[in-house]
Protein backbone atom coordinates (compact mmCIF):
# COMPACT_ATOMS: atom_id res chain seq x y z
CA UNK A 1 0.00 0.00 0.00
CA UNK A 2 1.46 3.52 -0.73
CA UNK A 3 1.93 6.30 1.32
CA UNK A 4 -0.53 8.30 0.23
CA UNK A 5 -3.37 5.37 1.03
CA UNK A 6 -1.66 4.74 4.52
CA UNK A 7 -2.03 8.60 5.07
CA UNK A 8 -5.90 8.24 3.60
CA UNK A 9 -6.36 5.32 5.86
CA UNK A 10 -5.13 6.66 8.85
CA UNK A 11 -7.08 9.83 8.79
CA UNK A 12 -10.29 7.79 8.18
CA UNK A 13 -9.44 5.39 11.59
CA UNK A 14 -9.23 9.04 13.22
CA UNK A 15 -12.61 10.04 11.75
CA UNK A 16 -14.21 6.98 12.70
CA UNK A 17 -13.25 7.27 16.73
CA UNK A 18 -14.00 10.53 16.54
CA UNK A 19 -17.90 9.67 15.38
CA UNK A 20 -18.38 7.77 17.96
CA UNK A 21 -20.17 10.01 19.98
CA UNK A 22 -22.66 10.25 17.37
CA UNK A 23 -23.33 7.07 17.02
CA UNK A 24 -24.17 4.19 18.80
CA UNK A 25 -24.30 0.22 18.32
CA UNK A 26 -26.37 -2.67 20.14
CA UNK A 27 -25.61 -6.34 20.55
CA UNK A 28 -29.03 -7.30 19.77
CA UNK A 29 -28.29 -11.01 21.20
CA UNK A 30 -28.32 -9.53 24.53
CA UNK A 31 -29.34 -5.53 23.80
CA UNK A 32 -26.86 -4.03 25.14
CA UNK A 33 -24.44 -1.26 23.71
CA UNK A 34 -21.67 -2.20 22.81
CA UNK A 35 -18.30 0.49 21.35
CA UNK A 36 -16.88 0.00 18.07
CA UNK A 37 -14.49 -2.01 19.00
CA UNK A 38 -16.07 -4.56 19.72
CA UNK A 39 -18.17 -4.76 16.83
CA UNK A 40 -15.15 -4.96 14.29
CA UNK A 41 -13.67 -8.00 16.97
CA UNK A 42 -16.85 -9.77 15.87
CA UNK A 43 -17.15 -8.83 12.32
CA UNK A 44 -13.23 -9.58 11.49
CA UNK A 45 -14.10 -13.08 13.22
CA UNK A 46 -16.79 -13.83 10.77
CA UNK A 47 -16.39 -15.48 7.15
CA UNK A 48 -19.01 -13.40 5.68
CA UNK A 49 -20.23 -9.75 6.83
CA UNK A 50 -23.58 -7.93 5.62
CA UNK A 51 -24.26 -4.54 6.27
CA UNK A 52 -27.13 -2.96 5.93
CA UNK A 53 -28.34 0.71 4.81
CA UNK A 54 -31.09 2.79 4.76
CA UNK A 55 -30.68 4.15 0.87
CA UNK A 56 -30.91 7.73 1.64
CA UNK A 57 -29.27 8.24 4.41
CA UNK A 58 -25.94 9.79 4.38
CA UNK A 59 -24.98 8.97 7.71
CA UNK A 60 -25.06 5.34 6.62
CA UNK A 61 -22.31 5.38 4.04
CA UNK A 62 -20.16 7.50 5.67
CA UNK A 63 -20.44 5.02 8.58
CA UNK A 64 -19.65 1.83 6.06
CA UNK A 65 -17.03 3.90 4.78
CA UNK A 66 -15.25 4.49 7.71
CA UNK A 67 -15.65 0.78 8.84
CA UNK A 68 -14.08 -0.59 5.93
CA UNK A 69 -10.62 1.20 7.15
CA UNK A 70 -11.10 -0.19 10.44
CA UNK A 71 -11.40 -3.89 9.02
CA UNK A 72 -9.66 -3.99 5.62
CA UNK A 73 -6.62 -5.30 7.11
CA UNK A 74 -8.46 -8.70 6.61
CA UNK A 75 -9.10 -8.96 2.70
CA UNK A 76 -12.27 -9.59 2.26
CA UNK A 77 -14.11 -9.00 -0.98
CA UNK A 78 -16.59 -6.21 -1.02
CA UNK A 79 -19.88 -7.31 -2.46
CA UNK A 80 -22.50 -4.69 -3.50
CA UNK A 81 -25.51 -4.41 -4.32
CA UNK A 82 -25.41 -1.34 -6.52
CA UNK A 83 -23.81 -3.07 -9.42
CA UNK A 84 -25.11 -5.93 -11.76
CA UNK A 85 -23.51 -9.50 -10.94
CA UNK A 86 -20.35 -9.72 -13.25
CA UNK A 87 -16.44 -9.32 -13.17
CA UNK A 88 -13.93 -7.90 -10.48
CA UNK A 89 -14.31 -4.07 -10.85
CA UNK A 90 -11.31 -2.40 -12.52
CA UNK A 91 -9.92 1.01 -11.49
CA UNK A 92 -8.82 2.42 -14.45
CA UNK A 93 -10.33 6.17 -14.05
CA UNK A 94 -11.48 8.04 -11.23
CA UNK A 95 -13.87 6.06 -8.92
CA UNK A 96 -16.87 7.03 -10.37
CA UNK A 97 -15.71 6.07 -14.19
CA UNK A 98 -14.71 2.78 -13.26
CA UNK A 99 -17.95 1.59 -11.90
CA UNK A 100 -19.99 3.50 -14.73
CA UNK A 101 -18.04 0.84 -16.73
CA UNK A 102 -18.88 -1.98 -14.69
CA UNK A 103 -22.87 -1.19 -14.95
CA UNK A 104 -23.58 1.64 -12.26
CA UNK A 105 -25.86 4.24 -12.30
CA UNK A 106 -25.33 7.45 -10.57
CA UNK A 107 -29.24 8.19 -10.95
CA UNK A 108 -30.72 5.06 -9.48
CA UNK A 109 -27.34 5.71 -6.76
CA UNK A 110 -26.98 9.18 -5.90
CA UNK A 111 -23.61 9.32 -6.42
CA UNK A 112 -22.92 11.95 -3.86
CA UNK A 113 -24.28 9.61 -0.75
CA UNK A 114 -22.53 6.70 -2.01
CA UNK A 115 -18.87 8.38 -3.15
CA UNK A 116 -17.75 7.94 0.69
CA UNK A 117 -18.42 4.05 0.60
CA UNK A 118 -16.79 3.53 -2.85
CA UNK A 119 -13.99 5.58 -2.04
CA UNK A 120 -13.18 4.12 1.37
CA UNK A 121 -13.40 0.35 -0.77
CA UNK A 122 -10.85 1.64 -3.73
CA UNK A 123 -8.54 2.87 -1.11
CA UNK A 124 -8.70 0.14 1.20
CA UNK A 125 -7.67 -2.03 -2.15
CA UNK A 126 -10.63 -4.38 -1.17
CA UNK A 127 -11.23 -6.61 -4.38
CA UNK A 128 -15.07 -5.11 -5.54
CA UNK A 129 -18.10 -7.13 -7.43
CA UNK A 130 -21.15 -6.46 -8.27
CA UNK A 131 -23.76 -9.14 -6.77
CA UNK A 132 -27.47 -7.45 -7.99
CA UNK A 133 -29.67 -9.50 -10.34
CA UNK A 134 -29.43 -9.30 -13.87
CA UNK A 135 -32.50 -7.44 -14.90
CA UNK A 136 -33.04 -10.03 -17.91
CA UNK A 137 -34.23 -12.03 -15.02
CA UNK A 138 -36.10 -10.25 -13.30
CA UNK A 139 -37.99 -9.79 -16.98
CA UNK A 140 -38.53 -13.10 -17.41
CA UNK A 141 -39.75 -13.85 -14.14
CA UNK A 142 -42.89 -11.01 -14.11
CA UNK A 143 -43.11 -12.73 -17.54
CA UNK A 144 -44.19 -15.55 -16.44
CA UNK A 145 -40.83 -17.66 -16.92
CA UNK A 146 -39.09 -20.16 -15.23
CA UNK A 147 -35.80 -19.61 -12.48
CA UNK A 148 -32.23 -19.82 -14.02
CA UNK A 149 -31.09 -23.21 -14.07
CA UNK A 150 -27.99 -21.58 -12.52
CA UNK A 151 -30.29 -20.56 -9.44
CA UNK A 152 -32.91 -23.35 -8.92
CA UNK A 153 -30.82 -25.54 -6.79
CA UNK A 154 -30.29 -22.72 -4.60
CA UNK A 155 -33.81 -21.46 -4.25
CA UNK A 156 -34.84 -24.51 -3.30
CA UNK A 157 -32.25 -25.28 -0.59
CA UNK A 158 -33.07 -21.93 0.65
CA UNK A 159 -36.92 -21.93 0.50
CA UNK A 160 -38.41 -19.74 3.42
CA UNK A 161 -40.23 -21.05 6.41
CA UNK A 162 -43.92 -19.99 6.14
CA UNK A 163 -43.47 -16.87 9.03
CA UNK A 164 -40.13 -15.74 7.14
CA UNK A 165 -42.41 -15.89 3.78
CA UNK A 166 -45.42 -14.26 5.38
CA UNK A 167 -43.13 -11.57 6.73
CA UNK A 168 -41.57 -10.93 3.31
CA UNK A 169 -44.66 -10.55 1.30
CA UNK A 170 -45.89 -7.84 3.73
CA UNK A 171 -42.57 -6.20 3.20
CA UNK A 172 -42.97 -6.01 -0.38
CA UNK A 173 -46.56 -4.42 0.41
CA UNK A 174 -46.06 -2.28 2.89
CA UNK A 175 -43.00 -1.11 0.70
CA UNK A 176 -44.98 -0.43 -1.98
CA UNK A 177 -47.74 1.62 0.43
CA UNK A 178 -50.08 -1.07 -0.08
CA UNK A 179 -50.35 -0.09 -3.16
CA UNK A 180 -48.50 -3.35 -4.63
CA UNK A 181 -51.52 -4.83 -7.29
CA UNK A 182 -51.98 -8.89 -6.34
CA UNK A 183 -51.01 -10.56 -9.22
CA UNK A 184 -47.56 -8.77 -9.25
CA UNK A 185 -46.96 -10.32 -5.59
CA UNK A 186 -45.80 -13.81 -6.52
CA UNK A 187 -43.06 -12.76 -9.49
CA UNK A 188 -41.93 -10.06 -6.95
CA UNK A 189 -41.32 -12.37 -3.81
CA UNK A 190 -39.30 -14.46 -6.74
CA UNK A 191 -37.93 -11.82 -7.68
CA UNK A 192 -36.84 -10.57 -4.31
CA UNK A 193 -35.37 -14.37 -3.53
CA UNK A 194 -33.18 -14.67 -6.64
CA UNK A 195 -31.67 -11.04 -5.77
CA UNK A 196 -30.81 -12.51 -1.82
CA UNK A 197 -29.51 -15.88 -4.12
CA UNK A 198 -27.72 -13.56 -6.69
CA UNK A 199 -25.81 -11.88 -3.48
CA UNK A 200 -25.51 -15.18 -1.55
CA UNK A 201 -23.94 -17.13 -4.50
CA UNK A 202 -21.21 -14.19 -4.94
CA UNK A 203 -19.91 -14.05 -1.50
CA UNK A 204 -19.57 -17.61 -1.76
CA UNK A 205 -17.96 -17.32 -4.74
CA UNK A 206 -15.51 -14.74 -3.43
CA UNK A 207 -15.41 -15.73 0.72
CA UNK A 208 -14.29 -14.32 3.27
CA UNK A 209 -16.84 -11.12 1.43
CA UNK A 210 -18.82 -8.06 2.94
CA UNK A 211 -22.11 -7.26 1.41
CA UNK A 212 -23.13 -4.13 1.63
CA UNK A 213 -27.18 -3.82 0.67
CA UNK A 214 -30.00 -2.55 1.51
CA UNK A 215 -31.40 -3.42 5.40
CA UNK A 216 -33.96 -5.96 3.89
CA UNK A 217 -31.44 -7.65 1.97
CA UNK A 218 -29.39 -8.74 5.53
CA UNK A 219 -32.44 -9.68 7.23
CA UNK A 220 -31.29 -13.20 9.13
CA UNK A 221 -35.35 -14.49 9.02
CA UNK A 222 -35.55 -13.90 4.69
CA UNK A 223 -32.40 -12.27 3.28
CA UNK A 224 -29.34 -12.76 2.13
CA UNK A 225 -27.83 -14.55 5.43
CA UNK A 226 -30.89 -16.81 5.58
CA UNK A 227 -29.31 -17.86 2.03
CA UNK A 228 -25.98 -18.48 3.20
CA UNK A 229 -27.00 -20.41 6.58
CA UNK A 230 -29.03 -22.73 3.99
CA UNK A 231 -26.10 -23.36 1.56
CA UNK A 232 -23.03 -22.99 3.87
CA UNK A 233 -24.21 -23.75 7.29
CA UNK A 234 -20.97 -23.78 9.19
CA UNK A 235 -19.80 -20.38 8.06
CA UNK A 236 -19.98 -17.64 10.40
CA UNK A 237 -22.07 -14.69 9.23
CA UNK A 238 -23.28 -11.76 11.40
CA UNK A 239 -25.43 -8.94 10.13
CA UNK A 240 -25.85 -5.72 10.84
CA UNK A 241 -28.65 -3.32 10.47
CA UNK A 242 -28.42 0.62 9.94
CA UNK A 243 -31.26 2.47 11.13
CA UNK A 244 -31.83 5.84 12.74
CA UNK A 245 -32.56 7.36 16.27
CA UNK A 246 -36.11 6.97 15.63
CA UNK A 247 -36.12 3.53 15.83
CA UNK A 248 -34.46 3.54 19.11
CA UNK A 249 -36.41 1.54 21.77
CA UNK A 250 -36.51 -1.31 24.09
CA UNK A 251 -39.53 -2.66 21.71
CA UNK A 252 -37.81 -1.89 18.84
CA UNK A 253 -34.88 -4.00 20.04
CA UNK A 254 -36.56 -6.90 20.60
CA UNK A 255 -38.33 -6.97 17.25
CA UNK A 256 -34.92 -5.90 15.52
CA UNK A 257 -33.36 -8.74 16.98
CA UNK A 258 -35.01 -11.66 14.95
CA UNK A 259 -33.59 -9.90 11.94
CA UNK A 260 -30.24 -8.47 12.74
CA UNK A 261 -27.00 -9.67 14.95
CA UNK A 262 -26.24 -6.11 15.83
CA UNK A 263 -27.85 -2.78 15.11
CA UNK A 264 -25.57 0.65 14.49
CA UNK A 265 -27.93 3.42 14.85
CA UNK A 266 -26.91 7.03 13.35
CA UNK A 267 -29.05 10.28 13.24
CA UNK A 268 -32.26 9.97 11.09
CA UNK A 269 -32.73 12.25 7.83
CA UNK A 270 -35.38 14.65 7.10
CA UNK A 271 -37.32 12.59 4.41
CA UNK A 272 -40.91 13.38 1.97
CA UNK A 273 -43.33 10.64 2.13
CA UNK A 274 -42.43 7.95 -0.46
CA UNK A 275 -46.12 6.97 -0.39
CA UNK A 276 -47.27 10.61 -1.75
CA UNK A 277 -46.37 9.94 -5.37
CA UNK A 278 -45.76 6.43 -5.83
CA UNK A 279 -47.50 5.37 -8.66
CA UNK A 280 -46.73 1.13 -9.20
CA UNK A 281 -46.91 -0.48 -12.67
CA UNK A 282 -45.61 -2.88 -14.14
CA UNK A 283 -42.42 -1.68 -15.00
CA UNK A 284 -41.82 -0.87 -11.47
CA UNK A 285 -41.81 -3.95 -10.03
CA UNK A 286 -38.79 -5.67 -12.59
CA UNK A 287 -36.07 -3.15 -11.18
Amino acid sequence: MNTIKKIYLSWILLVFSSAASANSIVDLRNQTTINQERLIAELISADYILLGELHDNPHHHEARGRLIAAIASKKYAAVVEYLPTGPLVRWTGSTLQSLEQAGFSPKAWPWKLYQPLFEAIRVSELPLYGSNLDRSISKTIFSGGPIPAAMESDYQKSALTGEAKRSLENDLIDGHCGKLPAQYLEPMFRVQRLTDISMAQVMMRHSPAILFAGNGHVRNDYGVPQVLRSLEPSKKRVSVGLIEEAQRDSTAFAELAKLYDFVWITPSIDRADPCATLHFDKSESSR
